[in-house]
């Protein structure tokens, strides 16, 4: 049990941090030309907002939490996925981004339900 634990934390962890050495990488040549930036609009980032209605489950079963479509109504498709497997527990971890920029929602799920979410940036 501890041992999923940190590693479904350090997976998290992990992807938090390459989201946020992309969006420095992808934010520098904005910044240096501030014309040729691309512009999105906010109602497409995931917000606090969005982030607040995604209900966790038990974050050993993932039974209570939202499935994977019903975070999908709230925060659109993900922009990236990662799967594993320990004994017959199958993880998932979603990201929900904008296309440029460290803003971002993590969700994990366990059997196609949130067991556990984090944000990078959101206000």
């Amino acid at each position: 049990m501890g041992k999923l634990f940190k590693f479904v934390m350090l997976l998290v962890g992990a992807f938090v941090l390459i989201f946020i050495i992309v969006g420095v990488v992808r934010g520098i040549p904005n910044i240096l030309n501030e014309k040729n930036a691309p512009q999105q609009q906010a109602s497409s980032q995931p917000g606090k907002a969005e982030y607040d209605k995604i209900r966790v489950g038990n974050s050993k079963t993932g039974q209570g939490g939202m499935t994977k479509a019903e975070v999908e109504k709230i925060v659109g498709k993900p922009t990236s996925q990662t799967q594993g497997q320990s004994g017959k527990k199958v993880m998932e971890v979603y990201t929900y981004a904008a296309s440029a920029g460290p803003n971002s929602i993590l969700v994990t799920y366990i059997h196609g339900h949130v067991s556990g979410k984090s944000q990078t940036g959101l206000d």
